[in-house]
């Protein structure tokens, strides 16, 4: 990976993975002086309680209470549910069968996010997903269609929306401080392949129940000792597209977020990637994608988390995790106007989901925003693996004059009875 600030440690943190230390939650959050009247309060389950569970991001906020967690792991669900003092079990469905569950936190791996978000806004529950979205563009759609179908509240798990340089940067892009944009670049780190295929034994605290689980919609293949590992959850084909989609997701939503390129025009994608099907680790890596959004240039390559975005005049605006440069620094200085190109600010990610659940009100990361960027990802790891250009109507939502490999890949076949 480039660059020196991201550490292992940070690499390991910010992509949602687990980072040996307990879980430690101040026990403030839970006194009843922190929180809102029980009345006032939206319910929520935590559905993975590892990694990116989000326990601790949730737990402060005074309008919140946790009543349920879900995984497939016992020591986890058990442990974090005497923490929240709440229920532990291995099935979701159980959950979301509760009717004193207003919504659910999902921080699975990635296979699971739209299976289980399906099923709770079916059961009128909103969802807080963590990214990547889908598997596929056809579970994208669908998705969206479920959630406006039954008028429940989704939040993408781009958190980078609700810091405030990403979103005044984001803001000038948009409100035309660089003037018509012309190019952009779009990193993302990189992932990685190879990896033992050895069987191994399932371990006591996952169990044969709880392996089930785990594999869920994705093809039966015998217990590996980094299937069910961090690495294994985002760059194990079966269950992710790898970090194109993995961590592409924070750049490209800073892209969808800044301007409405990936609208303006038929996405043409071509490019090449590396991946091994024989391996472990089968997902895209070392990616090199050249990208038409209609009139504008994109390029997506691995590299640090950057949104650069080339304007008029030589102007130019990137915006990083880390912070936002420009050409010009004056640029910066420009004043927010108050129109209607204005974002939404957040300085919560997961408050503001919680309000916008409990006060019925759009988000900061909506799912008509998750599915734009995620299409982008999706349409690269198919252009990759069909060695195809692959051509994408955004407002038909439709590839353009496909090939039979192409379509194909518009969706994959759910385990049953795991299907959508």
């Amino acid at each position: 990976m480039k660059g020196k600030n991201f550490s292992r440690r940070t690499f390991l943190k910010c992509a949602g993975l687990t980072v040996s230390a307990p879980l430690v939650v101040p026990s403030s959050v839970f006194g009843d002086e922190q929180k809102a009247a029980p009345s006032e309060r939206v319910t929520y389950a935590i559905i993975g309680a590892g990694g990116r569970g989000l326990f601790r991001e949730f737990a402060p906020v005074k309008e919140a209470q946790c009543l349920a967690v879900v995984d497939c792991y016992k020591s986890r669900r058990e442990n974090l549910a005497k923490t929240c003092k709440g229920d532990a079990y291995l099935d979701y469905r159980e959950v979301i069968s509760r009717k004193d569950i207003d919504s659910v936190v999902i921080g699975t791996p990635d296979h699971w996010h739209i299976p289980i978000a399906v099923a709770a806004a079916k059961a009128k529950k909103s969802a807080y997903v963590e990214k990547p979205l889908g598997l596929t563009i056809a579970q994208d759609i669908l998705c969206e269609k479920v959630f406006n179908e039954n008028g429940v509240t989704f939040q993408y798990g781009t958190q980078q929306r609700s810091t405030r340089h990403c979103w005044s940067g984001s803001q000038l892009v948009r409100q035309g401080a660089i003037g018509k944009i012309s190019k952009i670049e779009v990193d993302a780190p990189n992932g990685s392949g190879g990896g033992s295929l050895a069987e191994a034994q399932i371990p006591a605290d996952l169990g044969a129940d709880g392996y089930e689980m785990w594999t869920g919609p994705s093809p039966v293949k015998p217990y590996n000792n980094g299937r069910c590992a961090p690495q294994g959850t985002y760059l194990v084909y079966d269950f992710s597209i790898g970090m194109l989609g993995g961590w592409g997701a924070h750049p490209l939503d800073i892209m969808v977020w800044a301007s409405d390129a990936d609208l303006s025009g038929i996405i043409t994608i071509e490019g090449t990637g590396v991946y091994n099907p024989e391996a472990l680790y089968s997902a895209v890596y070392n990616w090199n994608m050249t990208i038409k959004l209609g009139e504008i240039d994109l390029i997506f390559k691995p590299g640090n988390d950057r949104t650069k975005f080339f304007g008029e005049d030589g102007k130019w605006i990137e915006i990083r995790r880390r912070g936002t440069t420009a050409s010009n620094p004056d640029l910066l200085k420009t004043p927010i106007k108050d129109d209607a190109t204005k974002l939404k600010e957040s300085n919560n990610h997961y408050r503001d989901f919680i309000l916008s659940v409990k006060n019925k009100v759009a988000p900061v990361a909506t799912l008509r925003d998750a599915v734009r960027s995620d299409v982008i990802s999706q349409l690269c790891d198919i252009a990759i693996r069909t060695k195809s250009v692959v051509k994408w109507d955004p407002k038909k939502l439709a590839l353009v004059d496909p090939t039979p490999e192409q379509t194909k890949m518009l969706d994959r076949p759910l385990r049953a009875p795991w299907t959508l």
